[in-house]
């Protein structure tokens, strides 16, 4: 299979490109390098930089050889930066897609996965939201990730769009939004104070990379259409992940409490209403809230891959594993009893 990744020199979009590449598919990447870096793109990908909002730049750096499937990760993610630079903003994330979509198109693609945000893209639920829960994006950052979503479906390629709860894993930035947990962990690694803001009652759902790109993985193998979320389902709160990180870490120095931003939502979370799978042989989109996709020694190892880099549901298919691990030093994982804290934590954090 050829497979286009928009945004493949990305956490994310990196991590789908090594799956890709494990399993034997050709892999074309496009990225600006705005966040993204060359180094996490694996060699044997053919490499392009191209912003997705320029039209004939994109075209340029792709040509015109045919494609099967793409995975679109390109956007710009910062949720409060959305509020002051509006244009930018919309013309990556929605004109980026609308440029993204006619290109797959004209090169035949069958399969478009779309990435978007489940935190961002619901405002504020009093529980987890499911799929059937209507959006009500309060970030411009939402509001246009709502707009790309609609402009992949009404294109007429098989299109299937999965909201993202927060990830976390190896090459994640820890001077974007959204990786609080990366960012935690090099405060701790570099004796720093962490800064937490608001009282730290704010909840998130995290997710671990590789869980995400076996969904990609699933969705693009898979025939079923539409959007699912991505997510444990379980809801953590800052003050949760502070403990899971200190139970693992030991203590950290902790400054006082900052004035939260008024961009930030009290509950992001997110679990998938739909139980059917998007490909015959992968998983549901999500979990249900006490399945937390926890990486513990009783999980069968999955062959060929170390312990520390295994879905949380499990074994899963070695591609997926290698994808969350390209990186990372191989070490032995310690027991931890599941019900620890820090049982919902991947031991990529030790």
């Amino acid at each position: 299979m050829r497979v286009l990744v928009t945004g493949g020199a990305g956490f994310l979009g990196s991590h789908v490109v090594d799956a890709l590449i494990a399993r034997g598919d050709d892999v074309m990447v496009v990225d600006d390098l705005s966040t993204g870096d060359r180094a996490n793109v694996d060699r044997q990908a053919d490499f392009s930089v191209a912003d997705v909002a320029d039209l004939s730049a994109l075209q340029r750096g792709i040509g015109s050889r045919r494609i099967d499937g793409v995975v679109h990760c390109a956007a710009r993610t910062k949720v409060v930066e959305s509020m002051t630079k509006k244009d930018l903003y919309e013309r990556v994330i929605v004109g980026g897609t609308r440029n993204v979509v006619e290109t797959s198109r004209r090169l035949g693609a069958s399969i478009f996965v779309n990435i978007s945000t489940g935190g961002a893209i619901y405002g504020e639920t009093p529980t987890c939201a499911d799929e059937t829960v209507p959006v009500d994006p309060q970030s411009n950052y939402g509001r246009f990730k709502a707009k790309a979503e609609k402009l992949v479906e009404s294109s007429d390629l098989r299109a299937v769009t999965l909201r993202l709860a927060n990830i976390y894993g190896p090459r994640q930035r820890t001077d974007l939004e959204g990786g609080v947990i990366a960012i935690f962990i090099g405060c701790w690694k570099r004796g720093e104070p962490i800064t937490v803001f608001g009282d730290g009652s704010y909840q998130r759902d995290y997710v671990y990379v590789a869980d995400v790109v076996e969904s990609v993985l699933g969705a693009l193998s898979g025939t079923h259409a539409g959007v699912f979320n991505i997510g444990t389902g379980v809801a953590t709160s800052v003050n949760e992940l502070v403990s899971a990180l200190t139970s693992i870490l030991g203590p950290t120095l902790s400054c006082g409490p900052l004035a939260s931003r008024s961009s930030m939502r009290r509950k992001a979370c997110s679990m998938s209403h739909s139980v059917v799978p998007i490909a015959d042989a992968a998983p549901r989109p999500s979990v249900p809230p006490r399945e937390r996709r926890a990486c513990t020694t009783s999980s069968a190892p999955t062959a060929g891959a170390p312990d520390r880099c295994r879905s949380r549901r499990g074994p899963i298919d070695p591609s997926t594993a290698l994808s969350a691990s390209r990186h990372a030093a191989r070490r032995p994982v310690p027991s931890r009893p599941p019900d620890r804290p820090a049982s919902f934590l991947h031991p990529y954090v030790l």
